[in-house]
């Protein structure tokens, strides 16, 4: 797979860049959006959950074999949640991507140009069972081998769907820096 380019006339620019970023393989689909679609358009979150809702666990009397039930349910949710998050990623492949709340990074097999207004479809691993449609504009389109390097400024952008990508950046940069802290140690 391909990496990014690091330009040199990026560097300076790199701590003043206003939204975090962090760069990871998540499962995203870009197309083109034509100008008839356009109108009337704005980001959104779709919840895909491959198994149907179950009823509350009753009030249990016994405290430990309720803490016990409680530990099997967390664990099962988050099972459940994996499946959904690997069963998705499939349906969309996963590309490595740089991304914050502003717009994102991609090598994308498919070309596009300057100024294309394109709908993304992304999942994060901090929010499993959240599909998000963020529509952005190409800002930058560069040839890397049979790809294309895309720059993708998200144009329109829930609140929601920026606070679940905050959350995924830090997630990121708290597990680099753990990562520097342990090779330190």
């Amino acid at each position: 797979m391909n990496d990014f380019r690091e330009l040199e006339e990026d560097k300076p620019f790199l701590s003043m860049r206003e939204y975090a970023r962090a760069t990871g393989y998540l499962p995203v689909s870009i197309r083109a959006v034509p100008e008839k679609e356009r109108e009337g358009l704005s980001s959104r979150i779709v919840i895909e959950s491959v198994f149907p809702e179950h009823p509350e666990l009753p009030e249990v009397d016994d405290r430990a074999l309720a803490t016990c039930l409680q530990i099997l349910n967390s664990k099962l949710d988050s099972i459940i949640k994996m499946i959904a998050f690997h069963s998705n990623s499939k349906e969309m492949g996963l590309s490595k991507v740089n991304i914050s709340d502003g717009g994102l990074r991609i090598i994308s097999p498919a070309g596009y140009a300057r100024d294309d207004f394109v709908e993304i479809r992304l999942m994060l691993p901090t929010a499993p069972s959240m599909i998000f449609y963020i529509y952005g504009k190409v800002v930058s389109s560069e040839p890397a081998g049979e790809s294309s390097e895309l720059c993708i400024e998200f144009t329109d952008i829930d609140d929601d769907i920026a606070e679940q990508i905050a959350k995924y950046v830090f997630h990121k940069q708290r597990e680099i820096l753990r990562k520097k802290r342990s090779r330190t140690a």
